[in-house]
């Protein structure tokens, strides 16, 4: 009995079982790809959604996730219901490693969800919305593409209100937030992981509700790939301005000029 637990348990235990009846046809599966900054309760909220901790969570500068990983649970039913896989992804704004790297690591997610992508959860800590929250919702919205917006659910961690949608259409929200980014992603949902079971439930219900909304239509992984593509041309085109603007400034005296993103940005000698 003791070697059959072990090995039910290596092959993944309850969720194995049920990964491998989904692949043989006995659930409908689903992909959530759990993206934010480091420190803001990403890897947590992923383990809320599944139940249990599956994640490795980190408080610190540093994202406990290196690369990806992947945690499944199955909600309506064991038998009739829906497979979710979980995909937590390296935290933006991780300051051991460089921006190109993180970008890297956070991409490799693609190879894990061949059929697209059901929901991104972009996890950020209740309070202020600030710089870097912005940063990373820049470099989530450059890495996986504006397609990807309109999939993803703002998840706003350690957060008991109750008005949040009317907290978040008013002057209480940073303006960014209200005008630039709330009307192009698909809602927001305020969750207390310290309560999992109710945590979970609200998150649930945004997930089916986005699904719904969108009529089953998934982010695809070609979305993904063409967006790195242009991200990847953009970096390029930034290099090779300001190895131009160097090159003319060596020729003669002043300030330095580069253009980065359309922009002159002025460099002193």
């Amino acid at each position: 009995m003791a070697e059959f637990t072990d090995q039910f348990a290596e092959n993944g235990g309850i969720s194995g079982l049920m990964e491998a009846l989904a692949m043989h046809g006995g659930l409908q599966q689903r992909v959530c790809v759990v993206v934010g900054v480091t420190g803001d309760g990403k890897s947590t909220t992923g383990n809320t959604l599944c139940g249990r901790d599956v994640f490795e969570t980190s408080t610190g500068l540093c994202s406990a996730t290196r690369g990806h990983a992947i945690g499944t649970y199955t909600a309506g039913g064991s038998l009739h219901g829906t497979l979710w896989r979980v995909i937590d992804t390296i935290g933006f704004e991780d300051s051991c490693l460089p921006q190109d790297e993180v970008a890297r690591l956070f991409g490799a997610f693609a190879d894990d969800c061949m059929d697209g992508v059901d929901a991104f959860l972009f996890v950020v800590k209740w309070g202020r919305f600030k710089p870097e929250h912005e940063r990373a919702l820049d470099a989530f919205a450059s890495n996986a593409g504006e397609d990807a917006l309109r999939h993803t659910l703002l998840v706003f961690t350690h957060c008991d209100v109750d008005n949040l949608d009317a907290i978040l259409a008013s002057d209480a929200a940073p303006k960014s937030l209200r005008e630039r980014w709330l009307p192009r992603l698909a809602g927001a949902v305020g969750v207390d992981n310290e309560q999992r079971l109710v945590a979970r439930a609200r998150l649930q219900t945004a997930l089916d509700g986005l699904v719904a909304r969108l009529k089953n239509e998934r982010y695809s992984h070609d979305s993904l790939r063409a967006a790195q593509k242009r991200r990847d041309a953009a970096r390029e085109a930034d290099r090779e301005a300001f190895r131009a603007a160097v090159l003319d400034w060596r020729k003669k005296d002043g300030p330095l000029v580069v253009e980065r993103f359309g922009r002159p940005v002025e460099k002193d000698k």
